[in-house]
């Protein structure tokens, strides 16, 4: 899969939102409570953002932080909430879920997705705390319709994975679905994780904010120099690889 450069910007609510779209951002992933590693907005926050902004936003579907592990009652609110996201115009969802063992959860997703078609999906980071990173790429790709999955390669950070996302990168490429490099993700760290790993959609969040910190609301000159870095990060690896492509829009903190 040729990869599209994108720059994706976490927010919480609409002025983050607002900011990110300011800023440069490309995408939007709209999550709450950051602290326990980004859960689903509420209603009313889905509808102030996607009203007031015009860049795609994926919206977070995870109903707890106690693990990636669902039961039918949480597919339930799941699905709906999926429902709920699309009838307020996102025009994506974050998902993701997996067995006692590790694995990726095909059954316990199948409603979900269902519920998805004619949105955008990416798989977040629950990737990160599977088995196998590769075998659970392989799984999320039978979905059919996950574009992307957004992962550190397993690590805390993704700058700590260089080796594992340069894999799952090329895996990717091969399985025609998107890797997105997220966690830790710096403006002064893009360069090295584009050149080194040849993965060009980037996942922030503290790093687009006033002190580095979810504390704080995003800076939208640090999404413009984070987006600008990319843009250059991105040209160099394609001029030095060969391609010819342009830029194109389109548990862990997730």
């Amino acid at each position: 899969m040729e990869g599209q450069l994108v720059l994706e910007v976490i927010a919480v609510d609409v002025e983050d939102a607002k900011a990110a779209e300011e800023g440069g951002a490309d995408r939007i992933e709209l999550v709450s409570a950051m602290s326990e590693g980004g859960l689903t907005p509420s209603y009313g926050v889905m509808e102030q953002v996607l009203s007031q902004v015009s860049i795609p936003v994926y919206v977070m579907i995870r109903p707890h932080s106690r693990s990636f592990r669902y039961s039918t009652v949480d597919i339930h609110a799941m699905t709906r909430d999926v429902c709920v996201a699309s009838e307020l115009g996102a025009a994506g969802i974050v998902i993701g879920a997996l067995t006692g063992a590790g694995e990726v959860d095909l059954i316990s997703l199948q409603s979900c997705m269902a519920e998805a078609q004619g949105l955008g999906v990416t798989f977040h980071r629950a990737i990160d705390v599977s088995t196998s990173l590769t075998e659970a790429l392989k799984a999320i790709n039978t979905l059919g319709n996950v574009e992307r999955v957004l992962t550190s390669g397993g690590k805390q950070t993704a700058p700590e994975a260089i080796l594992e996302l340069k894999q799952l990168q090329e895996l990717g490429q091969t399985l025609n679905i998107a890797v997105m490099a997220g966690s830790g993700v710096t403006i002064e760290g893009i360069q090295t994780l584009v050149s080194q790993t040849g993965i060009t959609e980037m996942h922030m969040g503290s790093g687009v904010r006033h002190e580095g910190s979810f504390n704080y609301p995003i800076d939208p000159h640090l999404v413009e120099e984070a987006k600008q870095q990319l843009l250059i990060a991105s040209q160099q690896f394609m001029n030095s690889s060969g391609m010819s492509s342009g830029p194109s829009k389109g548990g862990p903190m997730i």
